[in-house]
């Protein structure tokens, strides 16, 4: 009755040995197979190195946007503010009036002296008469010269107040002339700092007029670029906005080092209308820098001891193409693409990506050869 079972079970591990054998039979070709490396090559993409004698530096220098001119408008005289016919923001143009002070004194003392201009000319006009009839007495001998002299010197005396009179008026009417404040130029009010009604002293600060024809960006540089701006290397501005501004040129470099930044300032002409006042100006200047090299992407690069970088170049091996490592110095970066120089040669195939799988000696199949990306 128990022979039944044991029959079942030494059928099942017949079976279980069978399988086993099957699976090593399968496995033992695979193993046998040799293996001529190729398997183990990776896969890269490389770029031809082209050995350059410089490149051009691109620097960014950030400045503000400026009015040409901008006048803080104030009047010379002092006395009380009886009008002032602008606001903030509004345009104006030359010779505009702006503002104006109470005038009834100086009004009064020109009335005054008026007045008396005339009492001195219709004086004059009697003692000129009595000259000339002193002077036909005289000739006929019936005036004496005693006479004569006095009638001339009272002339004279007239003449000569008559003239103090004038410039006395003059000058009142500059005074008159000085009580409004007019725009020396077209602009924009940008500060309006007193109202009617107040009291002011000569030179108080009243009004702000910027000029809005003509706009300047002022930008800070080291002096190196700043000397090589004004020395025509090529420079692109940009605004707050990354807009490029075109037709911008440069007005002058002033030759003074600022002591914190240790920068010289450029001045830029900028077109109308193409910056507010107070804008972010942004310069970018291009500056040749003489040092042979050649541009390679910056995924090419993985860092290496004392600082320097290392690239992977391609080779020739006994068992095709393999990879062996080169030394390289970082001299300018730009986006996704470093200038460098080192033991590379023009001509070189350098690993453009993927160099952290790498390690010398390594077998690779290359997928393609690409330029290196020109200066």
């Amino acid at each position: 009755m128990f022979e039944k079972p044991r029959l079942l079970k030494a059928a099942a591990m017949a079976a279980a040995t069978g399988v086993l054998a099957t699976v090593f039979a399968l496995r033992l070709p695979a193993q046998n197979i040799p293996d001529s490396g190729l398997s183990r090559a990776l896969p890269v993409r490389t770029a031809t190195v082209t050995i350059e004698n410089g490149y051009h530096a691109r620097r960014t220098f950030t400045g503000r946007a400026v009015p040409g001119r901008i006048s803080s408008m104030a009047f010379e005289l002092g006395g009380t503010v009886a009008d002032i016919r602008v606001d903030l923001g509004a345009k104006v143009a030359a010779g505009d009036i702006l503002a104006s002070l109470d005038t009834a004194r100086l009004q009064a003392q020109r009335a005054q002296l008026l007045a008396e201009r005339d009492e001195v000319a219709a004086s004059l006009d009697l003692a000129e008469r009595t000259l000339k009839r002193a002077q036909e007495t005289f000739d006929k001998g019936h005036t004496s010269a005693q006479r004569l002299d006095e009638a001339e010197a009272n002339a004279i005396s007239l003449r000569a107040r008559a003239k103090r009179l004038k410039a006395t008026i003059d000058a009142l009417d500059v005074d008159l002339a000085k009580s409004e404040i007019r725009a020396p130029y077209a602009g924009v009010i940008t500060a309006r700092l007193l109202d009617e009604g107040v009291v002011v002293a000569a030179g108080t600060r009243l009004l702000e007029l910027s000029e809005d024809a003509r706009m300047e960006a002022h930008i800070g540089m080291p002096p190196e670029f700043a000397m090589a701006v004004e020395d025509g290397a090529p420079v692109e501005l940009r605004g707050g906005r990354r807009q490029t501004i075109d037709g911008a040129t440069i007005r002058s470099v002033v030759p003074t080092i600022e002591g914190q930044t240790r920068t010289m300032m450029v001045t830029f002409n900028l077109p109308e209308g193409q910056a507010s006042r107070g804008e972010l100006v942004t310069a970018v200047v291009s500056d040749w820098q003489e040092s042979p090299g050649a541009w390679l992407p910056i995924r090419a690069l993985s860092s290496d001891v004392r600082g320097l970088w290392r690239v992977y170049k391609v080779v020739e091996g006994e068992d095709g193409p393999q990879v062996r490592f080169e030394n390289v110095q970082v001299l300018y970066t730009d986006t996704n693409r470093v200038f460098v120089s080192g033991t590379i040669s023009n001509g070189d195939r350098i690993i453009a990506d993927g160099v952290e799988r790498l390690a010398p000696g390594q077998r690779v199949t290359v997928l393609e050869t690409d330029s290196a990306t020109r200066g």
